[in-house]
């Protein structure tokens, strides 16, 4: 574990100590959860970072009603798939064991 020092002025030094004070924690404890709460906010969540890439609405399927039918449209794509592969494969022919 780094040990790091910091500099406050006497208003943030008070603070800080009438805080830990208060909540019965000591001064690591402290700047360590509010630094890890500067952290948290700090960092965008999935959807923020699709909106700022243009990744929200950027894409056309072709389908109108995708977003409020997609387990149908899904459903439907699975199923021919499945056909599609049973017919690519042929009739399945049983071995006779000896």
């Amino acid at each position: 574990m780094r040990t790091i020092s910091i500099r406050l002025d006497d208003h943030t030094d008070t603070l800080l100590r009438n805080f830990c004070e208060r909540h019965g924690l000591s001064q690591t404890h402290a700047l360590k959860a509010a630094i890890e709460q500067l952290a948290q906010q700090a960092r965008p969540t999935p959807a923020t970072l699709a909106r700022e890439l243009g990744l929200v609405g950027g894409f056309d399927s072709g389908t109108s009603d995708l977003g409020r039918n997609h387990a149908q449209h899904l459903k439907a794509r699975l199923r021919a798939k499945a056909s599609h592969s049973s017919a690519a494969a042929g009739p399945r022919v049983k071995s006779a064991r000896a």
